[in-house]
């Protein structure tokens, strides 16, 4: 799963007074947290680089070491592999590592500036977001052919979305033309569908492949989350005019997202979980400080998600009602993304 500016994902910087990492709890937490192995990149002695945890208390494995920013780590479904921009030859380019940061390799040419990318759900292809010609382009990455393919889109500002679970459709937003909104493009064929036609971004497909989530921006300036089914038919409101763009994740049986967006009693960005048949909210966390980033485990069972405070950001874990949080790292110096 992926984390923020690149959906799931978008990247946040946050400057710490420490640099050391600890890790602990008890035993009985310890059988509960289902998240591992996490990759993160953070900020030590000025460099941006990639590290793994694969168990709670163990060892964390430093997986680049280049004199450049490696962030966006991003598992591969099947977890052999981590997709990652690096800026080794002055712009953010996409490489590519086995799970233990051996054979690194540059996907794309060293000239092409990557904003994003996405797995296929087989592992075997990427997709990214790249600027060409002052123009941003979407190319299909097949690792086992090394070919690759731009889409053929009409548009100057596409932004790349999300695959549908059977890998076949790719989710993309149009932005500044007359067509704006949310599209899906067969990857094989020809065929392209609207889905919106309003200031919509960041959709995700729904693991099922029946629904698809995404974050409009009203008449108001503010966010709504808002879901439909793949034809573009039957919206319907899931949480209502929030002040910024809100950060969420499908659940993997597809009946719950969970979100993070500010509460108003607390003036911070907490945790939420909504059910989407009866469109329920349940809030996750309470704090005085901002939660932010929420993603599921793939089976459901934890929510991992970062917390801020007075700009020290850490990593934590939690079951799926907001119990048993757990600490998970500690004074990372400039902590930016994870995945896991």
């Amino acid at each position: 799963m992926l984390i923020s500016k690149f959906t799931k994902i978008h990247i946040f910087t946050f400057f710490i007074v420490f640099s050391s990492i600890f890790f602990g709890c008890s035993s009985e937490n310890n059988q509960n947290i289902n998240i591992f192995p996490v990759v993160f990149s953070f900020s030590k002695n000025q460099n941006v680089d990639i590290y793994k945890l694969s168990s709670l208390g163990g060892e964390l494995t430093q997986l680049t070491t280049d004199k450049s920013s490696e962030t966006k780590p991003t598992w591969s479904p099947d977890k052999n592999t981590i997709a990652y921009l690096s800026d080794i030859n002055g712009t953010n380019t996409l490489w590519i590592m086995d799970s233990n940061g051996n054979s690194k390799k540059e996907v794309l040419d060293s000239d092409i500036k990557v904003n994003n990318f996405f797995w296929s759900p087989d592992s075997k292809k990427i997709v990214a977001e790249v600027n060409i010609n002052e123009k941003l382009n979407i190319i299909i990455i097949d690792l086992e052919t090394t070919s690759k393919e731009i889409l053929n889109l009409p548009y100057d500002k596409a932004l790349i979305g999300d695959w549908s679970p059977d890998g076949k459709w790719l989710l993309f937003t149009v932005e500044g033309e007359k067509n704006n909104g949310i599209k899906r493009k067969s990857i094989s064929g020809v065929d392209e569908f609207s889905i919106t036609e309003e200031n919509d971004y960041q959709p995700k497909w729904s693991p099922n492949g029946k629904w698809i989530a995404f974050v409009r921006k009203n008449t108001a300036g503010n966010f709504d989350l808002v879901y439909t089914n793949i034809y573009g038919e039957k919206e319907e409101i899931l949480i209502k005019n929030n002040l910024n763009k809100i950060d969420y994740d499908w659940s993997s049986d597809s009946k719950n997202i969970i979100f993070s967006k500010k509460d108003k009693q607390s003036n911070m960005n907490e945790i939420f979980k909504v059910e989407i048949k009866n469109v329920s909210v349940k809030q996750l966390t309470f704090n005085r400080v901002n939660d932010i980033n929420p993603r599921w485990n793939n089976k459901n069972s934890n929510i991992i998600f970062s917390s801020e405070n007075q700009n020290i950001l850490d990593l934590y874990s939690m079951l799926i009602d907001g119990s048993e949080q757990t600490r998970l790292t500690k004074n990372l110096e400039k902590f930016l993304d994870a995945d896991w």
